[in-house]
């Protein structure tokens, strides 16, 4: 369960839950690189959702063709990329 309802994630307890790496079957979002702090969003996603994560920078093509920063941000649970893309005010 999330720490909002109260209880601790094991994986959060063990430190394993946050990758520094995307597996292969993860479920992923990229942001474009709007102003976009990643130690809140890093929290936000710790206090609601409760699977494995990783956040990255990477680079994407905008809609002229040219090279930009994005963050990439990757679910184990592909449910849990719902949840985060509704309900993160960080987003909207």
């Amino acid at each position: 369960m999330a720490l909002k309802h109260g209880t601790v994630n094991a994986l959060s307890a063990l430190g394993v839950r946050k990758l520094s790496f995307i597996p292969e079957h993860f479920t992923t979002i990229k942001l474009k690189s709007f102003v976009i702090d990643t130690k809140k969003l890093d929290h936000w996603i710790n206090y609601h959702l409760n699977s494995r994560y990783a956040i990255r920078k990477t680079f994407i093509l905008d809609d002229n063709k040219k090279v930009v920063e994005a963050t990439e941000i990757g679910f184990e649970d592909p449910k849990e990329i719902t949840m985060f893309s509704l309900g993160c005010p960080l987003l909207h």
